[in-house]
């Protein structure tokens, strides 16, 4: 690797812990035990900064300024973070909260090791669908809330730009980002052609990548 390119990996390599904070959360890990304070889990690289890796984990503290404690996803159960935003209503900025939860999704199947990281429960059911955020080299990421290592929503699942469908236990199928975006309706309808009523809608276009969490709810009312 040339100094130049050494330079250019690390600033993003940097860049994906430093322009996050610490977030209120519930911790609970497989063995029982919860953990309630401020936990943290790291974004990972897409493009360029895909030469850098970060280990899918998440870190605790009950306070700032506290002991930090790091625990390997495959030790965690669940992790529940409380956002704060806030929302114009009436001409009035209101501050709001909201809880997303984040769990363990495996998106590849290995022989030896299942590989799984973080991602936010959208949509549970026959098809769940779940949204992760990364850094694309080249795509404009999702907006945070101060600095925050969870994306901020204003109650918009779309904020992630990667999303995910998953058939029970199966492994997680990537069905939408923003370089996959020109052939969303192709790999829709390929994805869910055993529900002809969800596939009649995205080959009319009547349904599109902006009705993702549409187009899952209806597979699992009518065909789940």
């Amino acid at each position: 690797m040339n100094i130049k390119l050494f330079f250019i990996v690390l600033f993003i390599a940097t860049m994906g812990y430093s322009q996050y904070t610490w977030t209120d959360a519930v911790v609970t890990l497989k063995n029982g035990t919860v953990l309630t304070g401020e936990a943290q889990i790291p974004m990972q690289n897409k493009g360029i900064g895909s030469l850098v890796k970060f280990k899918e984990r998440v870190k605790f503290r009950k306070e700032k300024g506290g002991k930090k404690t790091k625990h390997d996803i495959k030790n965690v159960k669940e992790i529940s973070f409380n956002i704060t935003y806030k929302e114009k209503i009436d001409g009035k900025r209101v501050e709001k909260t909201r809880i997303a939860k984040y769990v363990p999704v495996v998106y590849k199947k290995k022989r030896k090791k299942d590989v799984a990281c973080f991602m936010e429960e959208i949509v549970i059911g026959t098809v769940s669908l779940y949204g992760r955020s990364v850094n694309a080299q080249g795509s404009i990421g999702p907006m945070s809330q101060a600095g925050t290592n969870i994306p901020m929503y204003h109650n918009f699942w779309m904020s992630h730009n990667e999303f995910y469908v998953q058939k029970n236990n199966e492994q997680a199928t990537l069905i939408n980002q923003v370089s996959l975006s020109k052939a969303f309706k192709k790999r829709a309808a390929e994805y869910f052609k055993s529900c002809p009523s969800v596939v009649t809608k995205v080959e009319a276009k009547e349904l599109k990548k902006s009705d993702l969490k549409e187009i899952v709810e209806l597979y699992n009312e009518n065909c789940g």
